[in-house]
């Protein structure tokens, strides 16, 4: 797997934004995995990074406790 913080980052938003809605989240196990198929490395950590990251560039991601995913709120 190639170590790509940029790709990782534009990956993070892709499958956020097209895979997920008010309705439906995804796991960070899940952010994880698809990252990887796409093989491109990512931990844990380095995902909520990512995820912050975005956050503050203005994507409206929000995090529910209740079914501990991520979604992208439009």
């Amino acid at each position: 797997m190639v170590k790509n913080v940029r790709m990782r980052l534009l990956l993070v938003m892709q499958v956020l934004t097209e895979q997920t809605d008010e309705e439906h989240g995804l796991t960070m196990k899940e952010i994880l995995d698809w990252v990887a198929e796409k093989g491109i490395a990512g931990e844990r950590k380095s995902i909520y990074e990512d995820i912050h990251a975005l956050q503050e560039f203005g994507l409206p991601i929000g995090y529910y406790t209740e079914d501990k995913t991520y979604r992208f709120q439009q």
